[in-house]
């Protein structure tokens, strides 16, 4: 392949401006998907850990093989491990936990930590930005010490030069910085700071230990197969050392990421299908391309029959070809490329923004394997868009010859392969766009849910309280501290809030009596609720009474339901005294003691569900969410409300601190993301349909001209020559919208049961459009083949 061909590749693309233009913005596309998505699932299921020698860096697990999962409580094993390892550098433990970091200034806020063993940082490699890291002397130390990360460093110390030797405040212990980490830093997975390990293993009963995970570095020399080889060989001593808790455990050795954070066989599976998913999109837009590519070239079928003529072989013509789609291709590699790497960046920011920090080894930049993948791609791309129109052109060239010699028409056809192309991408233009009705169908509900009062003067925050520490006690004294902030109208609490997904219960009976046929199976979302909850979210009680204080102290087993429970399960009955029983209930029916307006319950998206509320335990659980109603602005009360919450209990976290009418923004944010994608797919595959049929149409009309020619001088009429031109798109169009109305109806059975009569419409309509549009490609040839004149058809191939 020469020099020459390229430069010609590039003088002819700039001859054709529309096959350029759409050619290579499709290629940009195939490109941007398969590189994102491939960068993205390669993260996923082939981390690579961006430390010195991070393949060398190994986590060891303990495997129950009996439950056939890992077994977390190995703070025994170790010990013993740390002892007689002898293929393993620097065997280490850690956990994570999340405490409150309280500064200088008062401002608390739960970050991640790692309690870690000193020699951890040995096996990461990473030197310390400022100060140090952890010794192994701080594990013993009667100092509390503690290493910040960058990020932290940043926005809770101003990123202070002089910030190690002070002091912070952790949970409730007072701790001296001694190191900051780089930006870069979060190992081992995604932690905001470390502090020494100082579980004993002498505080525990062998087996009954907290989860730890074990990470360590291979020793020179030494491969993972041997490695392990030499961990099978201890667990089996410990099995017969202690039968009671080590006779089913198997230690494994897997690379670090691996072993914290392990994928699932379905997930691996579902990764696998998308990839699949992918690569299919891509050979059918590099298909569209290729169906182009072959029109252009048909066209220049009399330049190549020559060109044969006078000595170049089939081969020559054929790289010739390939040389062209491949500068096309390859100009929609470096735009698809550049789009992939900022979605994959963009992608990852709202991720981190709205879900949670990312393991340190996730990058937002595109790997090297990428990039190969993307030279492959690109490759392939030039093989179907150049290859295989250059074999259907030149084949049989000398026959060709004698047909144009003869005035005859072109032998050169369209293939079942190309209408195989059409078809397809028809039927997934039809799908990508009317996957974004679902998405709305989950989202529409969701945003627009009527909670029935002010939200936007309520802050909610989810509670943890770490340890053992009695949570009644101290949701009871925040309540109080809270109640008598003067801005503060009313505090409660919640095992779920409005707009929230809640848990659902299946009604089983009711009176004791098989509930009534429309109601078989019925769903409802539940919840639990202090019994101030009512008073302080103003819900007016439509029967009935409240649940008051003696529920609970007596254990009456009573609830509320709401307005759409008594609509859709009671038919509109009266519902005051009745009894329901749920399926898998431990105890006899609950009691209905009055019934509340809706209240913004959700379950998968549906409006307005059937619910009930149960009263809250004394004995609360480790996690509720906590209600506040705020005089003015809800948002503004921030920073007052963690320091009461401080103030009661430092160990006390709170996440997620929001105004009420800001709840499951992250979720919007996501959604809308999709949807933009969806939307940026659909039209893309649109335009591509549209390219792809008016090639087709102008390809076609272009072969038959003499034909049209002849009709119209032997008095066809021009309804009879137009159905002739459109009987092949409408049924390649028409089968492609049959095809993805198909899978659509499918998806929707299977996600949602049935589609209203309203999202029926939208998919017809929207059929109908796709339908409409696909066929204007035609209209500009058979316009021009109608005005084509009898004698000029003639001549045409005379």
């Amino acid at each position: 392949m020469a020099w020459l061909d390229f430069k010609l590749g590039v003088r002819l693309l700039s001859r054709y401006p529309g096959l350029t233009v759409v050619g290579g913005l499709a290629m940009a596309f195939a490109i941007w998907v398969g590189a994102g998505s491939f960068e993205l699932i390669n993260q996923w299921i082939n981390p690579s850990l961006p430390l010195p020698e991070g393949e060398r860096v190994i986590g060891i697990q303990n495997w129950d093989a009996g439950s056939r999962q890992a077994n977390g409580r190995s703070l025994h094993d170790y010990v013993q491990w740390r002892t007689a390892s002898a293929s393993v550098d620097d065997l280490s433990a850690f956990r994570g936990v999340t405490r409150n970091l309280t500064d200088i200034q008062g401002n608390t806020e739960p970050i991640k930590i790692a309690e870690i063993s000193a020699s951890a940082f040995r096996v990461a490699r990473v030197p310390a930005l400022l100060g140090r890291f952890l010794l192994d002397s701080d594990e013993t130390s009667n100092t509390p010490v503690v290493v910040i990360g960058y990020a932290i460093w940043q926005t809770r110390f101003g990123g202070d030069p002089n910030v190690v030797g002070r002091t912070v405040r952790i949970g409730n212990t007072d701790s001296t910085v001694v190191g900051v980490m780089p930006e870069s830093f979060a190992f081992p997975i995604s932690y905001d700071a470390w502090l020494p390990f100082r579980l004993n293993v002498l505080n525990y009963e062998r087996g009954r230990s907290p989860e730890i995970y074990v990470l360590g570095r291979l020793a020179s020399g030494v491969s993972i197969a041997e490695a392990q080889a030499e961990y099978a060989s201890l667990g089996q001593r410990a099995a017969i050392g202690f039968p009671d808790t080590n006779q089913h455990l198997r230690p494994r050795v897997l690379p670090f990421a691996e072993s914290v954070s392990p994928v699932p066989t379905s997930e691996l599976y579902a990764m696998r299908l998308i990839n699949l998913f992918v690569a299919m999109l891509v050979v059918l837009v590099c298909g569209n391309v290729g169906l182009l590519m072959f029109a252009r070239a048909a066209t220049r079928e009399s330049e190549i029959v020559v060109r044969n003529a006078l000595g170049a072989s089939r081969k020559r013509i054929i790289v010739q070809l390939f040389s062209e789609a491949l500068v096309l291709c390859g100009i929609g590699a470096v735009v698809g490329l550049a789009a992939a790497r900022y979605g994959v960046r963009w992608g990852m920011f709202i991720i981190e923004s709205n879900v949670g920090r990312l393991p340190f080894w996730v990058d937002d930049r595109l790997s090297w394997t990428t990039l190969l993948y993307t030279v492959g791609l690109t490759l392939l791309g030039a093989i179907i868009a150049g290859v295989v129109p250059a074999l259907k052109v030149t084949r049989n060239v000398g026959a060709h010859l004698q047909q144009t010699s003869a005035g005859a028409g072109g032998g050169v056809k369209f293939s079942g392969v190309w209408t195989v192309v059409i078809v397809a991408q028809v039927a997934v233009t039809v799908v990508f766009p009317v996957s974004v009705l679902f998405i709305r169908r989950t989202e529409g509900p969701i945003r627009s849910l009527d909670v029935g009062f002010a939200s936007e003067q309520y802050l909610s925050a989810r509670l943890e309280v770490e340890g053992p520490a009695d949570a009644g006690r101290i949701y009871r004294e925040l309540d109080r501290r809270l109640s008598a902030e003067g801005v503060v109208e009313g505090v409660t609490f919640a095992d779920r809030l409005p707009r929230m997904f809640h848990d659902s219960r299946h009604i089983e009976a009711i009176d004791d009596a098989a509930i009534p046929a429309d109601s078989q199976g019925r769903v409802v979302s539940s919840a639990s609720v202090a019994v101030d909850y009512m008073d302080v979210l103003g819900a007016e009680m439509l029967a009935g009474r409240r649940l008051n204080e003696a529920d609970v102290e007596s254990g009456r087993r009573v609830i509320i339901v709401n307005k759409s429970f008594v609509n859709r399960v009671l038919n509109g009955r009266n519902a005051i005294g009745r009894h329901v029983r749920f399926t898998n209930a431990r105890e006899s029916s609950f009691e209905i003691v009055g019934v509340v307006e809706d209240l913004g319950m959700n379950y998968l998206g549906k409006e307005g569900a059937e619910g009930v509320y149960y009263a809250l335990p004394t004995q609360r659980g480790q996690s509720d969410y906590l209600v506040v109603k705020i005089r003015g602005d809800a948002a503004s009360f921030t920073p007052r409300l963690r320091a009461v919450a401080n103030a009661v209990e430092p160990t006390l976290k709170l996440y997620n601190l929001q105004p009420m009418n800001e709840m499951n923004n992250g979720i919007f944010k996501i959604l809308a993301i999709f949807i933009t994608v969806a939307v940026v797919v659909s039209s893309v595959a649109l335009l591509l349909s549209l390219a792809g049929i008016y090639a087709v149409m102008s390809f076609s009309v272009s072969r038959r001209t003499r034909e049209i020619g002849v009709r119209v001088a032997l008095g066809a009429n021009s309804r009879s020559v137009v159905f002739a031109i459109f009987r092949r798109p409408l049924a390649q169009v028409g089968l492609g919208v049959a095809i993805g109305g198909i899978l659509v109806a499918l998806f929707a059975r299977t996600a949602f049961g049935e589609l209203s009569t309203r999202e029926v419409g939208f998919v017809i309509a929207y059929a109908a459009l796709m339908m409409a549009v696909c066929l204007l490609a035609c209209i500009v040839p058979t316009r021009r083949a109608l005005h084509v004149q009898p004698t000029q058809a003639l001549r045409a191939d005379g």
